[in-house]
């Protein structure tokens, strides 16, 4: 009887716009055509409105030093050869995320069950905000200064498989055309991938490293498809970190992108009947393999160039990224995080005057932290 009762209780409340647990149903309800007027963060904090001095260091490696340029191709040529069916399969999905958005590509971040309850929200509809500022060709957050497309052509270096057609295997799609001819540094999809699942980390802590590791796997597919080096997509991930940060310093941008973080929790918690943290610790991945993948992705195989003993030094633009996890500290205790967590110095890549490329975005927003009583902060993991 109280399991016949249950079950006659569960479809009342969701034929009147309740689930069991007694959360209401959201309402979403889209932006005003104010949302989609000029915003500061449509062009770079740097001097040129766009991020080709985040990565310049690459023309000094393709200049004078050989041995990660060629480090740079065997890399790849590994990669794409050794590449079993199923990576092959997410890869040539992935290709289709400029045409189609990143949103219903990347919902697996969530877990099978949660990120199914994503796709179907966003097939419904119900993700308006969500949908306008992150999906398609035409998301808000996006725009031109987010692209890689002046990037391309200012570092014009030629994709693997144009480049080195007998090392590279294809693995077209019949009827897609998934081997782009535009030029290869940096990597537009890494780019794309990592300034989107950045904001949604930054408004969705509790899947943060699980979000970031999916928008790292995206970079790791161009080199399996054989169309981009691993330099072109941690170039990629470090204009989409900047493009992330110089959006989310951006006001008016960042309160619409809070309110896209809280139609999304609304309606995966509806969907879902728990608070986010519990569907993610019951249905998403571990978030420390999540972590540990990102972070092997960050250097791939690459030997340093330049001192070990460089001093991190944190972008101004990067601490606030670190507002979802850590609402509660300063600034400047934010900045002694990324610090702390930092990769390597000496990189190839690594810019001695902002060191996007040794942020570590997912050990930072998943750091445990003790503060001091002087009020610095230590990582403590």
């Amino acid at each position: 009887m109280r399991r016949i009762a249950t079950a006659l209780l569960t479809a009342t409340l969701a034929a009147s716009g309740m689930q069991a647990w007694g959360v209401e149903k959201p309402e979403p309800q889209p932006f005003g055509l104010d949302a989609y007027w000029i915003y500061q963060s449509d062009r770079s904090s740097y001097p040129d409105w766009i991020y080709d001095q985040v990565i310049g260091e690459f023309k000094d490696l393709k200049a004078n030093h050989p041995e990660v340029m060629q480090s740079n191709l065997d890399q790849v040529v590994k990669i794409n050869n050794n590449a079993d069916a199923d990576t092959i399969a997410r890869a040539q999905q992935d290709a289709a995320t400029d045409t189609e958005g990143v949103l219903g590509h990347f919902a697996d971040a969530f877990g099978s069950e949660l990120g199914q309850q994503f796709r179907d929200a966003l097939a419904e509809g119900r993700l308006p905000k969500t949908t306008m500022m992150f999906d398609g060709v035409t998301a808000r957050a996006g725009g031109l200064a987010n692209s890689t497309f002046i990037e391309k052509e200012i570092f014009a270096n030629e994709r693997p498989y144009i480049e080195h057609p007998d090392q590279i295997k294809r693995y077209d799609v019949p009827g897609k055309d998934i081997y782009p001819t535009s030029k290869s540094f940096p990597s537009g999809h890494t780019n794309q991938a990592t300034w989107t699942t950045t904001l949604l980390a930054v408004l969705l802590p509790e899947a943060a490293p699980q979000l970031l590791e999916r928008g790292s796997a995206a970079g790791y597919h161009r080199m399996v498809l054989g169309v981009h080096y691993p330099l072109d997509v941690i170039g990629g991930r470090m204009t989409g970190i900047a493009a992330a940060a110089d959006r989310w310093n951006d006001q008016r941008m960042r309160a619409n992108l809070e309110a896209v973080g809280q139609e999304i929790r609304a309606e995966l918690e509806w969907r879902c009947g728990a608070s986010l943290s519990e569907c993610m610790a019951r249905q998403a991945e571990d978030p420390q393999a999540a972590v540990e993948r990102y972070t092997e992705r960050l250097n791939y195989d690459f030997d340093p160039v330049n001192s070990l003993d460089a001093p991190m030094v944190v972008p101004p633009q990067a601490p606030d990224l670190l507002l979802g996890a850590f609402p509660e500290l300063s600034y400047e205790q934010r900045a002694s995080i990324l610090a702390q967590t930092a990769g390597p110095a000496g990189m190839p890549l690594d810019n001695s005057s902002a060191s996007w490329e040794r942020i570590n975005l997912a050990k930072a927003m998943t750091a445990n932290v003790r503060t001091e009583a002087d009020g610095s902060v230590t990582v403590v993991n």
